[in-house]
């Protein structure tokens, strides 16, 4: 094993997390810095050669290749743990960029309950009724707090949308149960397509209130606070599974590379397969990675930052032997205890107008969050709403 020069910081995943450390870290301090990321280096100009749809989208061609490594999986205990072969509800991305390079581009905030869950179901449901090993905690941080950051990432990425409840005041249109935001979106909302204008006008006479999804796909041609400059979207359909061709959808390469590569205290090691995490009395002490030709190598670091995929994360922490491995019987532990993670369904509705679905961006759409978290409007709240809603809609007739 070869022993490399010591650096400050070795962050371990070169996605949106990974690379966003690393530009706090080298713009804020004079710490050396270096990003170890498995995959390849990828840049926007390779988007442009090619968007082969049996490539990218049947084949996956930037996602983690389940061939070379997987996860494991069982419905019960029982079960003898086998590989998984095909990618389901989740994506994990390899290369530069991870996989903030073939995302669609929803940026939702999360409602401000969630920081403080646990408190708020025992306020209303009362501790007795909830199970004594309540796995949900809050998160010791609130959305109060972390509102100036929601922007400033915001602000980064240009997000296209409409505020939904500016400064605490609900505004028809836009997203009106989020928590309160104390600007309007960088950018407008996406043009509208012909199926996000159907199910907005279905919705809103069910009652609900639509709203357009909050995109990283730019509308309009933008430039971020770090003087980045980017086009507005084309409306190709090639965004989900893809790197978008001409940069208008936010990806780590085209918003936070651009700083990075100018920084001198800053080095990105692609085709990197970190294997260990090197510890001693309780304090990381560097990383066992391996080249592409089998090599192995140790980075010393005073700083190890875990920024890969969640599986993959918590896979390195126990191969490394660090934190306590959940039982499951036992139910103590902590690590690898609660993953969570979204799932989607897709339905096929036949219109008698066809609808040009391939045309469109990854978050070109219409939503309603009349049903997320713990939502209740009141009486009063609700009826002028209703009403803003009515007369928008015979404004655009």
């Amino acid at each position: 094993m070869t022993n490399l020069k010591p650096v400050d910081v070795a962050i371990i995943g070169g996605g949106w997390t990974g690379l966003l450390m690393a530009k706090e870290i080298t713009g804020k301090t004079s710490l050396s810095v270096a990003v170890f990321e498995r995959g390849i280096p990828r840049k926007t100009e390779d988007y442009a050669a090619t968007m082969d749809e049996l490539d990218y989208n049947i084949r996956l061609r930037m996602m983690q290749n389940t061939a070379e490594e997987t996860i494991t999986h069982r419905h019960s205990l029982k079960d003898v743990a086998v590989p998984v072969r095909q990618h389901g509800s989740f994506h994990p991305g390899t290369g530069v960029g991870g996989a903030g390079e073939h995302w669609g581009g929803a940026s939702f905030r999360f409602l401000p309950d969630l920081f403080t869950l646990r408190t708020h179901l025992i306020q209303k449901h009362g501790a007795a009724k909830l199970p004594e090993d309540l796995a949900v905690q809050d998160w010791g941080v609130t959305y109060d707090e972390l509102e100036p950051l929601y922007w400033k990432s915001e602000q980064l990425m240009g997000i296209s949308g409409k505020a939904g409840n500016l400064r605490g005041t609900k505004i028809d249109g836009g997203n009106i149960f989020e928590g309160p935001r104390q600007q309007e979106y960088p950018t407008p909302p996406l043009k509208r397509s012909y199926a996000s204008s159907m199910f907005e006008d279905a919705v809103r006479k069910l009652g609900y209130h639509p709203y357009p999804t909050p995109a990283a796909n730019l509308s309009e041609a933008y430039k971020n606070p770090d003087g980045i400059i980017r086009a507005g979207c084309a409306y190709c359909g090639h965004c989900q599974r893809y790197g978008c061709m001409i940069g208008a959808k936010a990806q780590p390469t085209n918003t936070l590379m651009p700083v990075l590569a100018k920084r001198s205290n800053f080095q990105l090691r692609t085709g990197s397969w970190v294997r260990r995490i090197v510890h001693k009395d309780g304090r990381a002490t560097g990383i066992q990675f391996t080249s592409p030709t089998g090599e192995e190598f140790f980075q010393p670091a005073a700083t190890v930052v875990l920024a890969s995929f969640t599986l993959n994360n918590t896979r390195l922490l126990a191969l490394s032997k660090i934190g306590t491995p959940y039982d499951p019987v036992a139910r103590k532990g902590t690590l690898g205890r609660n993953l969570t993670h979204q799932v989607g369904v897709s339905t096929r509705v036949f219109f008698e107008k066809p609808l040009n679905a391939f045309m469109g961006a990854g978050e070109l759409g219409t939503r309603i969050s009349d049903f997320d978290g713990d939502i209740a409007l009141t009486g009063a709240e609700d009826g002028l709403l209703r009403l803003a809603a009515r007369g928008n809609s015979h404004q655009n007739m």
